[in-house]
C-alpha cells in the first residue's frame, strides 16, 4: 500500500512526533472507509451537506468570473468520492460552459472513485487525474499544463480538509505556489463555536470512523485489542483529536527498520482543527491570498471563501 517514501515517511512520523499521518488511511482499504463515511455525513445533515447548500446557494458568484474563458479546469484538491463538486458541475453543464474535471489525491481508489462518480452523473465529461501528494510541495507544473488550452484553473479545497494537516501554512503555500494570480481556489472549513467544542466529540466516534482512521495501523498489522482509542479536544490548539494508547509493547518493522512502541506510548492518528471566521481570513491573508468573495451558512457553521493568490510589488 505505501510506497518506500511514503514508509520512510511514516518511520519518521511515528518515531519523532508519535504521529501516524491521517493521508495515509486514505490509501487502499482505507478509501472505501473514507466514502461511507462521507455518504453518511451527506444523508445526516453534516459538514458535507452543508457545503453542498451553500455553495449551491452561491455557486453563480463564484463561477460567473470564470465563464467567459475558454474553458475552466476543476480541480478538485483531495477529491475524496467526488460528490462535493456537484453543485459546480451541474451549474457549468446547465449552462453549456465548457468544463474538464481534474481531481488531486495522495489515494488511487479516491482518484478512480471520483472519476466514475463524476463521469456516471455528467455523462461525457472530461476528466484528468493526478495522484498527487500535495503536502509534500507545490504542483505548478500540473497546474502549468492545464492551460495549455487557454482555459483557467479553478481549485476546490472541500470538506473542510484544511483542518485535517499538521501544517496548515506549508500545505497553503504549496497551494499558491502552484497557481497564477489568474488562478482562483475556493476552500471550505466548518466553523465552531470554540466555547463550546466539546459538543463535536461525537461526531467524531463510531464504527465508520473507526475504520477509516485505524486503516494504517491495521495495515502495519497492529491488531485492535492492543490499543485503547480515545477522541478528545484539545483546546490549546483548537482540533479535535483521536489518539490511541498502547496496551502493549508492540515490534514493528518499516521500510526495513525494526523498532518497539511501548506499553503506555500514544500516538495521534488524526486531527480536525477548528475554525472562526477570523481565524480563516487571517490564515489565507498571511499565506499570500486574497479574498474574492466570502460566504457563511445561515447558521454560522460553514464558510466557503474564494480568493486568488496575490501579487506584491517592491
Amino acid at each position: 500500500m505505501l510506497s518506500k517514501r511514503q514508509e520512510a515517511e511514516l518511520v519518521t512520523a511515528i518515531q519523532g512526533r508519535g504521529e501516524v499521518p491521517l493521508k495515509f488511511a486514505y490509501l487502499g482499504e482505507g478509501a472505501k472507509h473514507w466514502d461511507k463515511i462521507a455518504t453518511q455525513r451527506a444523508k445526516e445533515g453534516g459538514i458535507n451537506s452543508a457545503e453542498a447548500i451553500l455553495l449551491q446557494k452561491r455557486v453563480e458568484d463564484f463561477v460567473q468570473t470564470l465563464a467567459t474563458s475558454q474553458g475552466i479546469n476543476i480541480v478538485d484538491i483531495g477529491c475524496g468520492n467526488g460528490y462535493p463538486v456537484f453543485p459546480i458541475l451541474s451549474y457549468l453543464t446547465k449552462r453549456n460552459i465548457k468544463f474538464t474535471y481534474v481531481p488531486i489525491d495522495i489515494s488511487q481508489e479516491l482518484l478512480d472513485l471520483a472519476v466514475t462518480t463524476v463521469t456516471k452523473e455528467f455523462s461525457g465529461t472530461e476528466c484528468n487525474p493526478f495522484q498527487i501528494d500535495f503536502e509534500l510541495g507545490q504542483f505548478s507544473d500540473v497546474m502549468y499544463d492545464l492551460k495549455k488550452n487557454g482555459s483557467v484553473n479553478l481549485m476546490l479545497f472541500f470538506g473542510s480538509t484544511l483542518g485535517n494537516h499538521s501544517d496548515l501554512h506549508r500545505v497553503l503555500t504549496n497551494f499558491r505556489d502552484s497557481m497564477t494570480s489568474k488562478d482562483y481556489m475556493i476552500v471550505g472549513v466548518e466553523l465552531t463555536n470554540l466555547v463550546k467544542a466539546q459538543n463535536i466529540i461525537h461526531h467524531y466516534e463510531g464504527e465508520n470512523i473507526e475504520n477509516f482512521v485505524f486503516a494504517t495501523l491495521d495495515y502495519l498489522k497492529v491488531f485492535r485489542q492492543d490499543y485503547k482509542m480515545e477522541v478528545s479536544w484539545n483546546a490549546i490548539e483548537n482540533q479535535v483529536e483521536i489518539r490511541v494508547t498502547l496496551q502493549k509493547d508492540i515490534s514493528l518493522e518499516i521500510a526495513g527498520e525494526k523498532f518497539t512502541l511501548k506499553q503506555g506510548e500514544n500516538l495521534l492518528l488524526a486531527r480536525s482543527k477548528k475554525f472562526s471566521e477570523s481565524v480563516v481570513t487571517k490564515l489565507l491573508s498571511d499565506i499570500g491570498f486574497r479574498t474574492e468573495l466570502l460566504t457563511t451558512a445561515e447558521d454560522r457553521g460553514y464558510l466557503l471563501t474564494m480568493v486568488q493568490p496575490t501579487r506584491y510589488s517592491a
